[in-house]
């Protein structure tokens, strides 16, 4: 066997051993925050007017969760405390939601509308 097979044979048992040890709850507390995050992008895809402006603004928003949401990832991984875990992506998540709702009013208003149901806080 050679040197670079070996390495790369103990580089992937690495990464499947740290698989393999997780605890369950942990797995999916991870997957429930990713699917929060990708349900934040779902929102800003459909009710947020499809301009340049409205769009950038609600990527920086969900730019933003998915820092916060790094860190709440992190602090999992380390101190294996769930219910800690999602405090904080609750926490991430209604910061990112009141933004967006803030942002639809915003562009909303600039694109033309005037109704009130344009506003995501209607529809969470």
């Amino acid at each position: 066997m050679s040197s670079a097979s070996l390495i790369v044979f103990c580089f992937l048992a690495l990464l499947l051993g740290q698989t393999l040890g997780q605890d369950p709850a942990i797995n999916y507390s991870l997957q429930w925050a990713k699917d929060t995050g990708i349900n934040i992008r779902m929102i800003i895809e459909e009710k947020l007017p499809n301009t340049a402006s409205a769009q950038a603004e609600g990527r920086e928003v969900a730019d933003t969760f998915d820092l916060g949401l790094t860190h709440c990832n992190a602090e999992l991984l380390a101190s294996r405390n769930i219910a800690q875990h999602k405090v904080c992506v609750n926490a991430l998540a209604a910061g990112a939601y009141a933004s967006l709702d803030r942002v639809a009013g915003q562009q909303w208003a600039i694109y033309g509308a005037s109704s009130g149901a344009s506003r995501i806080g209607l529809f969470w």
